[in-house]
């Protein structure tokens, strides 16, 4: 499976382009918040730190009961990185805090990603550390999260709405989407009957499809055969599982 390939599909395409808008918009007005969401197995983390490395931004991913210090240091570090390499962190909360702002604020095409971003829910210091680093600054700051992400937000702070510059939600597969996927990572060539099965099984997600894609790739090894059709591994496909 070629997994680092980062396939246009429809979800990549309107991400990419929800992405432009937030970094077109006018800084000076609008605040550089912008929301991605979804339910599991779409393809977000794998968007994410694709643009991040093939754009040389920022990807931070949270972590579960992350500190809001580990986590300004744990950004710092990233910043310092990809920015300053000669620096180290050091210092209080409130230094590291004023480091990270520092660097936003020299250098205002910084783009951050933040991954697994509902994990800030247990801790709304850093959900409140992301926007006052984007009212002090120009930087761009892109959070990922699940489906319920945007509704918790309002939810917890209505005037977030107004914050943020932009939203995107990740949609199920569409048959083009599969298609595409299969095409573009699958080492094994697959006939139209696979497609069809594959899109109707994987329950519109990323996750359950590679699932079988790394079950037919090993089919191929053992058979050593390069082109598959679905009557020869039809029985084996309905034991897939795909939870």
């Amino acid at each position: 499976m070629k997994t680092h390939q980062l396939i246009e599909i429809e979800n990549v395409k309107n991400a990419n382009r929800a992405l432009k808008n937030l970094l077109e918009r006018t800084r000076t007005e609008v605040v550089g918040l912008g929301l991605f969401y979804g339910k599991p197995g779409l393809g977000k983390t794998r968007w994410a730190w694709k643009t991040a490395f093939d754009n040389d931004y920022i990807y931070f991913r949270l972590e579960v009961n992350m500190t809001t210090k580990n986590f300004i240091s744990g950004l710092l570090s990233k910043l310092l990185q990809n920015n300053m390499p000669f620096l180290v962190t050091k210092g209080n909360k409130n230094d590291l805090y004023q480091q990270v702002l520092d660097i936003l604020q020299s250098k205002p095409d910084i783009v951050l990603i933040i991954d697994e971003v509902d994990y800030a829910f247990q801790n709304k210091s850093i959900l409140a550390t992301i926007r006052d680093w984007s009212d002090q600054s120009l930087a761009t700051f892109v959070l990922v999260g699940m489906q319920e992400t945007k509704s918790k937000l309002l939810k917890l702070q209505p005037f977030y709405h107004d914050r943020f510059g932009g939203y995107f939600e990740f949609q199920g597969l569409r048959y083009e989407d599969t298609e595409k996927i299969l095409q573009g990572v699958c080492e094994v060539k697959l006939d139209d009957e696979i497609i069809k099965f594959l899109h109707s099984r994987c329950n519109g997600t990323m996750r359950i499809l590679s699932k079988f894609i790394d079950a037919i790739e090993k089919i191929s090894k053992r058979l050593k055969i390069k082109e598959i059709r679905f009557d020869e591994i039809k029985d084996i496909l309905t034991t897939v599982e795909v939870k």
